[in-house]
């Protein structure tokens, strides 16, 4: 399902209007319906006070067609037209004049207080006030109005996006309705996934209004489903051996963080990997050797840390790997920086970098764009500013874009951990993921996914979409954990649920 901006979704408007002939009326028509329509299974319409707050925007019309399709659902509807009457799209007058002829009661007001009876009595709100078109913050009668609504206990149901959020970049500008459902209109808005907007929507609906599928294909930023990580995963043959489902090659470890290659390397093991190396340095070995039997693990040099001598050797092993995991645990020694460096100017594979290996490559300025692999990226929000030279509060108010830039720019494919984790590809695409849950804020979460991800490419899938369908896997593993525990589990433990989660997947 493809995730849209603001102008993106006016341009899809505008393409039903002018490419498919949808006339602006019957999009209005389609989206108040549809509040109705979509609800029913979880709202009790008939003999419902509800009120209806509208603005003078398009998203006001959208409220005046779902007052009448409640009235006609059996519900007693008041309706609230909030802001200066002589500014209502001509539009939103015509489907004004309609719900009149129908006699449902019809106010404009000038104070939020003209309001606050009918909010009480209420069973249901619909929020019909700004949608999309918030241009500045909310303040005066519109933010008293706001929060009386917001402390009802009456049931709240949000018109495209509930008023108060910034639809491109989910904040909320000064105070949000707080709905318990919303109605996404034509497709989901990035307001809708991202942090804090998600805490605002509540139950997200979507009706595409009459649209056409196929009119968003412009749009490059998608909502990545179920049905779109079956499609992806290779397909296991009956006669298959260990040899056809990859070897990987795990360059990790330092002294104390022992167990982050042995995470890694777990991954990739229970993401269905044929067999899995792990390179460690000097006497890190003894201590994990055998810890994981079908991990194989070998020694590197004879120091507690990677050094720029250790190269050749590691060059050598790497020779036998399909796909080459670099930089979980092995620490921030200038000698493993250097480490990195040389190695990446001499791998011509396909190398995931993940941890202390991205502050090697912020630290000495490496371009990843002149090296001769290929790459996918995993960095948390704090190691992605670092790579960019921005601050941690900037990336969070656009990731989307800064990833798109970022893996655009080097070439690269960006994995972006977080809430929501985003995808983006060297030709601009970006796959927002629809998975994961609070609990997996611990420590070797991202160890675990870095092996995932090093697997599923090792199975003979592409650059980025073993990225993709990594990520979503590894976080409905951590979506089950979390159904059975709360918050509380491990990194290890979701590893051991890969298997699970790859099946729910795959189940039709």
């Amino acid at each position: 399902m493809k995730l849209l901006n603001k102008i993106e979704s006016q341009k899809l408007d505008s393409l039903a209007i002018n490419e498919y002939g949808l006339s602006e009326s019957t999009l209005m028509e389609s989206a108040g319906a549809s509040v109705i329509s979509l609800t029913s299974n979880y709202i009790q319409w008939d003999a419902a006070k509800v009120v209806v707050l509208c603005g003078t925007g398009n998203n006001g019309g959208d409220g005046f067609v779902a007052a009448r399709y409640a009235t006609l659902m059996g519900a007693d509807v008041v309706i609230f037209i909030v802001g200066n009457i002589s500014h209502l799209t001509k539009i939103s007058q015509a489907y004004k004049a309609i719900v009149e002829k129908m006699k449902i009661p019809i106010k404009a007001i000038q104070k939020a207080e003209e309001t606050y009876r009918f909010l009480e009595d209420a069973d249901i709100i619909v929020d019909a006030l700004i949608g999309t078109g918030l241009t500045s913050a909310i303040k005066g009668e519109k933010a008293k109005l706001i929060n009386r609504v917001n402390v009802s206990s009456a049931i709240r149901v949000s018109i495209d996006i509930p008023s108060g959020l910034v639809c491109d970049s989910g904040e909320c500008n000064g105070l949000a309705i707080k709905a318990d459902y919303t109605i996404a209109m034509g497709s989901i808005k990035r307001a809708h996934v991202l942090y804090p907007g998600c805490e605002y929507c509540g139950t997200i609906l979507v009706s595409r209004i009459g649209i056409p599928s196929k009119a968003d294909e412009f749009c490059k930023t998608e909502w990545v489903e179920k049905k779109d990580i079956e499609e992806m995963l290779p397909h296991r043959m009956k006669i298959g051996h260990k040899g056809n489902y990859g070897t990987i090659g795990i360059i990790a470890g330092s002294e104390g963080l022992e167990g982050a290659g042995l995470l890694t390397a777990c991954g990739a093991l229970y993401a269905g990997s044929g067999k899995v190396h792990l390179l460690v340095p000097g006497e890190i070995a003894l201590s994990i050797t055998g810890k994981v039997p079908e991990i194989m693990v070998s020694s590197i040099g004879e120091k507690n840390c990677f050094f720029v001598s250790d190269v050749e050797p590691v060059l050598q092993k790497l020779k036998s790997y399909n796909v080459v995991a670099l930089g979980t645990g092995i620490g921030r020694h200038l000698q493993t920086q250097l480490f990195v460096k040389e190695l990446l100017l001499k791998i011509n594979g396909t190398v995931i970098l993940d941890a202390d290996a991205l502050y090697a490559i912020a630290s000495l300025h490496i371009s990843l764009k002149e090296l001769p692999g290929q790459f996918i990226l995993t960095p948390h929000v704090g190691e992605f500013a670092r790579l960019i030279n921005k601050e941690v509060v900037e990336v969070e108010q656009n990731r989307i874009e800064w990833a798109r830039l970022y893996a655009q720019e080097n070439q690269v494919v960006l994995v972006l951990k977080g809430y929501p984790t985003v995808t983006a590809t060297p030709l601009g695409e970006v796959f927002v993921n629809s998975t994961g849950n609070p609990g997996m804020a611990t420590g070797g979460m991202g160890d675990v996914l870095t092996g995932v991800i090093s697997s599923l490419y090792g199975q003979d899938m592409e650059l980025d979409k073993a990225a993709v369908a990594g990520v979503y896997m590894h976080s409905l593993a951590a979506d089950l954990l979390a159904e059975e525990k709360g918050v509380g589990f491990t990194a290890s433990e979701v590893a051991e649920k890969i298997p699970q989660s790859r099946m729910l997947i795959s189940e039709k």
